[in-house]
């Protein structure tokens, strides 16, 4: 009898990793078809700062894809069920859709205007005009850290969008923690993609999304406990 239960706890055990290997590798996928437009760009366009709008254009499926990538890793977070990760990708990209655009668009539309003045100041010669160059480059590794909480707060909830952006806002200060934490963790991916190839991005999303919810997931806890009513 021991015999076969230690077999079966082995045999479980075993099921279950190659399970959760398999999540992983499939979500990856998933999430790499939104780079699809974004491929199709780099082949018949220069990287130049006026092919800087059809870039843009490219990413915007990757927005519902991150969409999608959050709220699935919120859920096996959640339920530890790894089982069905094709099918929770297309579920949370078509319910999540219209949300993730409408914090994916206007992030990109700030990107871009950033994006102008950097290259505007960086090309002139006065040290001064090079430093404001610098502060919207700050301005743009803010606002990314600050599209992480609103992501993760619009992906497991409904907030209207001015309440969500407060709610973002009071996440993004109080927890400097991790907010900090959020922006070693950019500034070691982005090395990594410099360092060693930006073809990485497309193995490590499924793992880097696991890792960084996780990290984030008192934010997912204290929005639960704080500002969302119990269903009764």
């Amino acid at each position: 009898m021991s015999n076969d239960y230690n077999e079966y706890a082995g045999n479980n055990r075993l099921y279950k990793i190659s399970q959760n290997i398999s999540w992983f590798f499939i979500i990856t996928l998933w999430f790499n078809l939104s780079f699809i437009p974004l491929f199709f760009f780099f082949l018949f366009l220069e990287p130049t700062l006026a092919n800087i709008v059809w870039y843009l254009v490219g990413i915007i499926p990757l927005g519902p894809a991150i969409g999608a990538l959050i709220s699935s890793t919120i859920r096996v977070i959640e339920e530890d069920d790894f089982s069905e990760p094709g099918k929770d990708f297309r579920r949370y990209y078509k319910k999540n859709f219209l949300d993730s655009l409408k914090v994916w668009l206007p992030y990109l539309v700030i990107v871009y205007l950033f994006s102008v003045n950097i290259n505007y100041y960086f090309t002139l010669a006065e040290s001064q005009y090079i430093l404001l160059g610098y502060l919207f480059f700050l301005l743009t590794a803010l606002v990314t850290l600050y599209l992480i909480p609103v992501f993760i707060i619009q992906m497991k909830f409904s907030f209207r969008y001015k309440d969500l952006l407060k709610l973002s806002a009071y996440y993004f200060f109080t927890k400097m923690k991790l907010t900090i934490g959020n922006f070693f963790v950019i500034f070691i991916v982005i090395f990594l993609l410099l360092t060693i190839s930006e073809w990485l991005l497309l193995a490590i999303p499924a793992v880097l999304s696991f890792l960084w919810i996780l990290y984030n997931f008192s934010i997912v806890k204290d929005v639960k406990a704080n500002f969302v009513k119990e269903e009764e």
